[in-house]
Formats: structure tokens, sequence, C-alpha cells
């Protein structure tokens, strides 16, 4: 039997899901190791492959494709573990890192200091040479400047260089004869184009960008070596899947390459995952809810499809300019931990317990009281119900936590600091769920939340409750939801040129021409995959905007080539939009392209998804295993509640609230007034029941 497998690594605990070619699934979690993210990745397989009586070289041996989310990027930017970063820049713009945007970007707070410089001045070396607007060279690159900046980059103990050059988008020639001289000179460093990356107009995103990929791309680099070569130790000869920011996947080879596109390659996969399974129940309109045990993950699908972005700032502060999907992300997790301030305000986060020591029922040596340990408390979970990383629950230590951190200094009972710690962490995702719709001008009652990670369903049917949204999807799979996002995911490369021009003025068989160019360098990627033409699609688009406007709006284009009548289209298309996304058009006023867009795409075959075919002639009472207390706050205290055994349930069994659904790996909170039915898929519709 062959396998696919789906790793995605967290801050908690790294999540791994193996499908075989029927679609029978094996679920592993293991707590994570950021020491060696590796170790947990081998540990999950390992695990797997004890779950099929197989040692880890003979499983892998029948595993055909490792798809695998990493943090390694994210988090070495949030720790500041990244490389010695050198730049050589053009003379006279040495300082365009340090201006950012040349204003205050937070207008309200006169006290926030300048971000630490992940390429110090001191190591910006300004080289002569210049290339102007439309191109053409006004001054030769300075070559032996060059050689010489890279001796002093040397000498200063550079890990990683970026060549950054004023308007490199428009011609390569001077960035690319730097990059081969650094490469020369520097053989080992991690050596980066800012044309490379993110060949578009703007320097300070270009540049930012690139200097991000440098930062991050050594460690980066080091790991996927590791990874490889560990794989390829344990007898593993099939394919190791990268998941990128897009929610795309690429090889290892590529990923090191372009590192950036890693950034925020964990939270991107749920989004995806959300859409295919809501496919079968037609629910196209989503909103996603990953609440792991670090953070808490949202992003909106609307019509099957995952809002996205091209801008984001890394940590707060590091801006990042490339596509991906548009994941909001709080510290909100099952390892959340609850804090007073100074003047006794209970705070939920965002520090986290993460996997060791964990929350204090782990009984891992932690002392502070978390999210988690608030929901055991309430009975939300059962100290008694083994869990897949094979941990239980001690109460009577979250009971001692809370009671010392939290109830003691306020006054109040273990039970009501417990309630406290859960509305505040709720509320806390509430807001974060209406950042991505309200203030998007979507309704959120119109879209059905879809519980992920392995706190989610603990939590999702309070959100929904706040936020007055009537329909809940669990998939069966949940708590690893972005491994599943990963192994549907295919692989994806992002390509941009800019070709700033008033749409009037647009010679449509120029821009052919500029998409065809970037095809082929797509295609280029494809071919080093080994994909097929046969297995290729692409998708075009447009940023347009206003003339004057500094913000653009990318506009789909379905039309194989562009002609005149196409691109009026395009514009009426640009006026509707911007209509929908700021509450005005002006449809008399000139526009303006300002890049073109093209998604190249290599066909991955998912993995086969099982149609449950079992028959509910026995009802769900079938399945409860217990009853216990649980509180829930519509009745205002604790409620006896049947407690189902998830994993058992079967197609067409209905459960109505209050219930506990307890699987391997989450529980599911049926909490009074709502109903929850087992789906076609195995998957659980919860809906209110007004």
């Amino acid at each position: 039997m062959k396998y696919v497998v789906g790793v995605d690594t967290g801050g908690t605990f790294t999540d791994l899901i193996a499908v075989d070619e029927v679609g029978n699934s094996i679920i592993v979690k293991t707590p994570s190791t950021p020491a060696d993210p590796s170790l947990a990745v081998i540990e999950g397989l390992r695990k797997a492959g004890e779950r099929v009586d197989m040692d880890l070289a003979a499983f892998l041996s029948n595993v055909t494709r490792i798809c695998h989310g990493t943090t390694v990027s994210t988090n070495t930017v949030l720790t500041w573990t990244g490389a010695k970063v050198g730049m050589l820049c053009t003379e006279g713009f040495r300082d365009t890192l340090a201006i950012r945007f040349g204003i205050r970007e937070n207008p309200y707070d006169y006290t926030v200091p300048q971000p630490k410089a992940l390429a110090p001045r001191y190591l910006r070396i300004p080289i002569e040479e210049r290339i102007k607007w439309d191109g053409s060279v006004v001054t030769p690159l300075n070559e032996q400047q060059v050689r010489d900046a890279c001796k002093q980059l040397l000498e200063q103990g550079v890990e990683a260089v970026v060549v950054g050059f004023i308007w490199s988008f428009r011609n390569k020639e001077h960035e690319r004869r730097a990059v081969e001289i650094c490469r020369e000179e520097m053989p080992g460093a991690y050596v980066i184009g800012s044309c490379d990356i993110q060949p578009e107009i703007r320097e300070y995103w270009r540049i930012s960008t690139a200097v991000l990929s440098a930062y991050v791309g050594p460690a980066l680099t080091h790991y996927l070596t590791h990874m490889v070569q560990t794989l390829a130790d344990f007898g593993f000869k099939g394919q190791l899947l990268i998941t990128q920011s897009n929610a795309g996947v690429m090889f290892p080879e590529i990923a090191m390459e372009q590192a950036a596109r890693t950034l925020l390659s964990g939270p991107a996969s749920a989004p995806a995952a959300a859409a295919y399974v809501g496919s079968p129940l037609k629910l196209n309109n989503l909103i996603t809810c990953d609440m792991g045990g670090t953070s808490f993950d949202v992003a909106l699908i609307k019509d099957q499809k995952p809002a996205t972005t091209l801008e984001t700032a890394v940590g707060g502060v590091y801006h990042l300019r490339l596509p991906m999907v548009d994941v909001r992300t709080i510290g909100a997790g099952g390892g959340s931990i609850g804090w007073l301030d100074s003047m006794n305000v209970l705070h939920m986060g965002p520090a986290s317990a993460g996997a060791v020591p964990g929350p204090a029922c782990y009984n891992l040596g932690g002392v502070e009281p978390t999210s988690t340990d608030a929901d055991l408390i309430l009975g939300y979970l059962d100290e008694n119900h083994d869990l897949a990383s094979d941990m239980r629950l001690d109460k009577s230590l979250s009971e001692k936590a809370v009671q010392e951190k939290i109830a003691g200094p306020l006054g109040i009972s273990v039970l009501d600091a417990a309630r406290a710690m859960r509305k505040i962490i709720d509320h806390s995702m509430s807001d974060a769920i209406s950042e991505v719709s309200v203030q998007r001008g979507e309704d959120p009652r119109r879209y059905a939340l879809v519980a992920a990670g392995g706190a989610g369903p603990v939590h999702i049917a309070d959100l929904a409750r706040v936020l007055n949204i009537p329909r809940i999807l669990v998939p069966r799979n949940s708590s690893i939801f972005c491994a599943i996002g990963s192994i549907i995911a295919d692989l994806r490369h992002d390509l941009v040129t800019s070709v700033v021009s008033r749409t009037d003025d647009a010679d449509p068989a120029v821009l052919n021409s500029v998409f065809g160019h970037m095809q082929s360098v797509g295609d280029g990627y494809l071919d080093r995959e080994g994909i097929a033409v046969m297995d290729r699609y692409y998708r075009r688009s447009i940023d347009m905007r206003y003339l004057g406007q500094f913000h653009e709006v990318e506009l789909p284009i379905t039309e194989a080539d562009l002609t005149p009548e196409v691109l009026a289209v395009v514009v009426e298309d640009f006026h509707k939009k911007h209509e929908e996304l700021y509450a005005y058009s002006e449809q008399e006023s000139s526009t303006e392209m300002i890049n073109l867009r093209l998604a190249v795409f290599g066909n991955v075959v998912p993995p086969a998804r099982k149609v449950r075919d079992e028959s509910a002639m026995m009802d769900a009472e079938r399945y409860i295993k217990g009853q216990r207390a649980v509180f829930f706050e519509e009745k205002m205290g604790f409620v006896p509640t049947f407690v189902y055994d998830g994993d058992a349930m079967i197609v067409g069994n209905i459960v109505e609230g209050p219930a506990i659904i307890e699987q391997i790996t989450t529980s599911i909170v049926v909490p009074p007034g709502w109903r929850l039915d087992v789906t076609d898929y195995g998957d659980f519709l919860m809906t209110y029941q007004a």
C-alpha cells in the first residue's frame, strides 16, 4: 500500500497525516522540537509506520510524496536568529531600508522604536552603478567595487548577501552580474538579487523582501538539506514538497533559492483544506478558525477561493510583498497563558506555554494557567481521555495553577477564573474573525465557520454564538487541518512584471509578449520539477488603479489573449471591484496598469478521499461512552452532558446538544440549541436550531 504524507510543524505540535490509495488515513501528533524540527517530523513518520506494523524504513519505502509546511523561516525572523546579512546597493540609496515608507507607521504612538535592522547600515555598501526608469544604463556597474565590497563583507563574517539596485526590475543586467561576482568572491554565502525574488516596482518593498529572504535563507537551506538527507538515509525515494505562503508547494531546491516564499507557509494550507472539505456540502463561503497550541489563524473563503494579499509585515515590522493567502494570526491558542497585569486585569496570551513545559495539566513542569487548563476545569476536556500525542491530562494541576496565578490574587473561585479566561480568549478570536469579514464588507452570518487545530473544535461554538453564525463545519481530521491542506496542493510559482502604463495607451501585443515570457520562465520551474506539459495550467491577472493612486486592485484575466475589447472588460471589472472594496468608483477617471501577474501551476493528483459507506441503522446513542458535568454559559452552570466516541460515529448520526464529541486528537463542544450531523465523508456539520 502506497501513502501520501502531509506534515505541518506548529509551535506546539507537529501534525502528520498519511493517506493510502483508497483514502484510509493515519493521524499522528507529536510534540514539536524547535531546536531541530526534523526530529518531530521523523518521530511522526515512525509512529505512522507503527500504526501499520512497519518500521520507519519500511514505511518510508511506501511513501510516494511528503508535503511539508514548516515554520523554520517564520521562527527565524521572530527569534532574530537569522543570518548576518550584507547588502550591495546603488550609490546614494544606502538608507532605503531604514527610511522604509518615510512616514510614522503608527501615527498614534511616538514611542515605537526603530525595528532592528536585518541588514545593518555598516553592512550596506554603496556600489557605483545606475539604471534609469526605462531600463537604460546611466552608469555602468563598477565590478571592482563589487569585488572589494565582497572582501569587506567577508571580513565582517557576513553569511548572506542581498544585491538590491535601483530599477533592477526594468533591467536585471547589473544586479545579475553583481550576484555572479558575489558568488565567485564569497563561495558558501547565500546570495540573492532583489529582482530574482520580487521583480516589481517600489524599491523598499522589493529590497525588504529580498533581505527577508537572505535573512532566513541559510537556516531554511540547512534545515531542508538536513531533512532531505535524513529522509534519504531512512530509505525515502519519493518527492518532498515544501508548502508556500500562497498555499502551493514547490521542490526544496527552489524553496532554498526563494526562502521568503515560505515565511507564512504553515497557516496558508488551512483555507485550501477548508474549501476542499466544504465543496461536497455546497459550503462555498467559509471562515477558517485554526486554533492550535500557540496561535489562532483565521482566513476568509468566498466562492471557494481563499482571500489573498500581496503585502504583510512579518512579526509586525518586516515588510514582505509576495502573493500569499491572507491569514490573520493572533496569539491565542490552547497554550496561551493567563496572566494579571499591574492593575490586576486578566489577559490571555500572546505568550504560550508551548509543547514543553506546556499547560499545567500536561504534568511536564508547566506552572502557568493556560486556555487548555481552563477548558479542562470547565469540563470541555476530560483528564481520562487518551490523546493522539500519548498524553493524559491532570485536572488537579490545572486547578492549582489557576488558583495560584489568577483566582487567588483576584479573590474569586477557580471556576469563575476559568470562565473569565475562556471568555477573554474567545472574544479575542471573534475580533479576529470580524477583521477578515466585517472589515472587508462581508457579513460573517452568511458564512460557515470551519474549526481547525487541536483547540478549534473546543471553542468554535462559542465564537459562532458571539458572531451569530448559524453553521459550523468540523472536519473529521480538524486537528491536523494544515497537513491535509498540504497534500491537496498543486505545485505553484508566481511571476510578476511591472508595466506602468495608462490603460488607454497599452499595446495588447506587448502585454501578450510579456505574459509569454513569464510563462516560459514559469515552465522552466515546472521542467525542473518534472511536471508534464499536460499537467500544467496558468492564471493571469493585472494590477490596476485609478491614475495617481498609490494602491492597486488585482483583476483576473480568463481570456487566452489580450485585445482592446478584453482590456475594456477588465476596466469595467476594475470599477466594480473598486466599488466593492472601497465603496466608491470613478467611472470617468482614467486607469493605469502597474503589474502583470502569472501564476504557473503543476497539477498534483490529491490522495483519494473516502466516502464512508456505513449505514446509520444504529442511532448515535450507540456511541455514548459516558457522561460528565460540563459548564455552558447558555445555562449559567454545569449541565449533565453525554460524551460520544467521535472516531466511531458513522454517516447519518445525529446528536442534539448539549454533547461532547471526543476524538483522539480533539473534542467537539456541542452546546444546548445546536445539532450535529455526520456527513457522507464523516465530517461533522453543526447547525444552530433557533
